[in-house]
């Protein structure tokens, strides 16, 4: 009996379960499907938000969070608790008896009697108890469980479920970037870019970067491939990590530019595509500001010629420009900012190689050569990058023609005219840059008896006393005596200075003018020779020089005469001037008229000044051709010369130093002390012209002596010529009477 009641409720219990098993199965597949279902629609509408709107990356965790929050109380809900519940056959009892309510309950009081551990016999009768399980064995409503389960539920779940999972393999299959990039951006909360309809493409650009020289003009330009966007921005980030905003210009069809102006550091930068919502950017592309080779710094080392006699010498740092003797030698070291590959010496004029360059140490760009030309130099270099120094250093190199020396040559206290016996003082200055070698006076006599006197003369030479070769200046006053040179009257002599340096000899291509080459008519002559003008100078007797200082002195007296009388004309004016007045426009006239009056006086000095200077003239001149006679320097020297120097030290200065104190101030007594000093100049003056008149006087007796003595010298030698001639005709007479009588031949 016992048996029967075990298989009976084994039979009641084990159908029960194993519905109750299914449908946990059936719950659990149908959450599983719903949350597949919900996490589609949640990601698709997590992707459609981000798409549209770009978000950062605290939306995106923000909204990931609610979703997958949602997701959890999902799953929670539908799967997780399903899986947990454990099968109650009671329960499941009731599930059934609610769906066939023709059971009257005899199935749920059969269970729970079954499940019942101890029944309590008091209360329920076990013969019901087993009754009542028989009958619901009996009627197999346990075990009947078709029509139970909603298997149509079962299959739009899993359907809805494999449609999930469909629609993400289909997305990943058709859209993988853009399923990869929401992975990325949502998921991982990585910045990864939104792939894009149009694929902006940067020029220039390898792997992402560019490299660019520091501080050159950055012009982007980027390409839009298929779809071109209405607009493009760039992003433009620096090391601070500061953002700016540049709009581009749209070229031609589908490029778009921007102008970015020199690069000061490297970047990155972005494209910003516009579209519909939010735009969209590109990837971060690398611009990494790569500087150009530039000389950070340089020296010039200068070898001079040889003939110079200078030693090499550095040029301070910081100097790129030297003035170069021809033939000098150069070497210019340049230390670049970091190692080239490349490079030579240009000229800036244009462009080609002046020299070629070694390349020491990567870095470091040495140039030794002899310039050829003068200009602008610089280093053309090129790295490795192919990078060359745009803005280079110049190097100013001019070259010097090393001039022949210059000399000057002055012959005081005299004039054109000399006599056979005179003494010439010769006034010599030479100087050259580097060094004189030698130092010559050169002089031709042209004698008045030759009838052809050549062209090309060959000039006679004297070495310069007192001169060290080497130096650079010479300076020497040197006495020449004409007498050795047997001169006679209408000779005429030529002379100069001739200095050469230690350059080595060439030729000009034009010779200097009045130099002895330029007369000779030559075209060419050594560089290194530097001659003085030419004086040409007329050999004449002492009558006619003396006939000729006469004239000049003549000339000259009476321009003093004009002077004493412009002096005159101003004593009178002054002595005008100082009459006391008393009204106040008289005197403002008379402090100008004052003034005009200094003025007149500094231009007496200045005449008188010009006067005296030719007397010195001539007076010097006098003693150059010893033609000065104890009586022609005592009135002259100290008679003319020697009273003008103390009117021009003295009297006329202080005369105008008076006018202006009177003027500034009028005085009474200064204005008597002026017509003193007026009176004083006027007595001096006349003075001096008196000593004038004199020695024109004793140079008009001797000049008329010296006449009469030419004029009786020339009767004496006409008186003597017509006495040889008359004894010629004489003697000829008597020969011809001596050979008459025999000239006739008798038959």
């Amino acid at each position: 009996m016992n048996r029967q009641v075990d298989d009976n409720t084994r039979r009641l219990l084990e159908p029960l379960l194993a519905l109750g098993r299914r449908l946990r199965l059936f719950s659990i597949v149908e959450g599983v499907g719903w949350c597949l279902a919900m996490a589609v629609v949640a990601a698709a509408a997590q992707l459609v938000l981000d798409r549209l709107l770009v978000l950062g990356a605290g939306p995106r965790f923000v909204l990931l969070v609610i979703i997958v929050a949602f997701l959890g109380r999902e799953i929670w809900r539908r799967v997780a608790r399903p899986m947990g519940v454990r099968i109650d056959p009671v329960g499941v009892a009731r599930l059934i008896e609610r769906r066939r309510p023709d059971s009257h309950d005899s199935l749920m009081s059969a269970t729970a009697f079954v499940s019942e551990a101890n029944v309590n016999p008091l209360r329920n009768s076990p013969a019901m108890v087993r009754a009542l399980i028989d009958r619901a064995v009996a009627d197999e409503t346990a075990s009947a469980t078709v029509g139970l389960l909603r298997v149509d539920r079962l299959r739009r779940f899993v359907g809805l479920g494999g449609a999930s999972l469909l629609v993400c393999l289909v997305a990943v299959a058709i859209a993988p970037d853009t399923v990869s990039a929401y992975v990325r951006r949502n998921w991982l909360l990585a910045e990864a870019a939104w792939p894009s309809t149009a694929t902006i493409v940067p020029e220039g650009f390898v792997d992402g970067r560019l490299s660019w020289p520091l501080g050159d003009d950055l012009t982007l330009v980027a390409s839009a491939e298929d779809h071109v966007p209405r607009t493009l921005h760039a992003e433009i980030e620096y090391g601070s990590r500061d953002s700016m905003f540049r709009p581009m210009d749209r070229r031609g069809r589908n490029q778009f530019v921007v102008d970015l102006g020199p690069l000061p550091d490297s970047m990155r930068v972005r494209f910003r595509i516009g579209k519909f919502g939010v735009d969209e950017y590109t990837q971060w592309y690398e611009v990494d500001a790569v500087p150009r080779p530039f000389v950070k710094r340089a020296t010039i080392e200068v070898f001079p010629p040889s003939y110079a006699g200078q030693v090499a010498y550095v040029l301070p740092q910081g100097q790129v420009s030297a003035d170069l003797i021809s033939g000098s030698r150069v070497r210019i070291e340049a230390l670049f900012s970091h190692p080239v590959v490349e490079a030579s010496l240009n000229h800036r004029a244009d462009d080609t190689p002046a020299a070629s360059a070694s390349i020491e140490n990567g870095t470091t760009v040495v140039a030794d050569f002899e310039p050829e030309r003068r200009g602008v130099h610089y280093f053309n270099v090129r790295d490795a990058g192919g990078l060359e120094d745009t803005r280079p250093v110049t190097y100013s190199l001019n070259l010097l023609k090393d001039p022949p020396p210059k000399v000057r040559l002055t012959i005081p206290d005299s004039g054109e005219l000399i006599v056979p016996n005179a003494t010439l003082n010769l006034s010599v200055h030479c100087e050259d840059n580097l060094g004189l070698r030698d130092v010559e006076l050169a002089y031709f006599a042209e004698r008045s008896e030759s009838a052809d006197v050549s062209a090309d003369v060959q000039m006679q030479s004297e070495p310069m006393p007192n001169l060290a070769p080497g130096q650079v200046r010479y300076d020497a006053e040197t006495p020449w005596p004409l007498l050795p040179l047997t001169l006679k009257a209408g000779d005429r002599l030529r002379l100069q200075i001739r200095s050469r340096d230690f350059q080595p000899e060439a030729s000009r291509s034009e010779s200097a003018p009045g130099s002895a080459a330029d007369a000779a008519g030559s075209a060419t002559m050594p560089a290194n020779l530097g001659e003085s003008i030419a004086y040409t100078l007329r050999v004449v007797t002492p009558e006619e020089l003396l006939a000729e200082l006469g004239r000049r002195e003549n000339e000259w007296r009476r321009e003093f005469e004009q002077v004493i009388k412009t002096q005159e004309q101003l004593n009178r004016r002054v002595l005008d001037l100082t009459e006391p007045s008393t009204d106040a426009a008289a005197q403002t006239t008379r402090q100008a008229r004052i003034a005009q009056e200094a003025r007149t006086q500094r231009q007496v000095a200045g005449r008188v000044r010009t006067v005296l200077r030719q007397f010195e003239q001539i007076y010097g001149e006098m003693k150059t051709n010893d033609v000065a006679t104890p009586t022609v320097r005592k009135r002259l020297g100290q008679g003319v010369i020697g009273p003008m120097r103390l009117l021009l030290s003295e009297s006329i200065p202080e005369s105008a130093e008076m006018l202006e104190r009177l003027r500034e101030n009028f005085d009474s007594g200064l204005a008597r002390q002026v017509e003193g000093r007026q009176k004083e100049i006027v007595r001096q003056m006349y003075a001096i012209l008196a000593e004038m008149i004199k020695w024109e006087g004793y140079n008009e007796a001797v000049a008329l002596l010296r006449d009469v003595l030419r004029l009786q010298k020339d009767v004496s030698e006409d008186t003597r010529a017509e006495l040889e001639r008359e004894i010629e005709r004489m003697f000829e007479s008597d020969d011809d009477m001596k050979v008459k009588p025999g000239s006739e031949d008798r038959p």
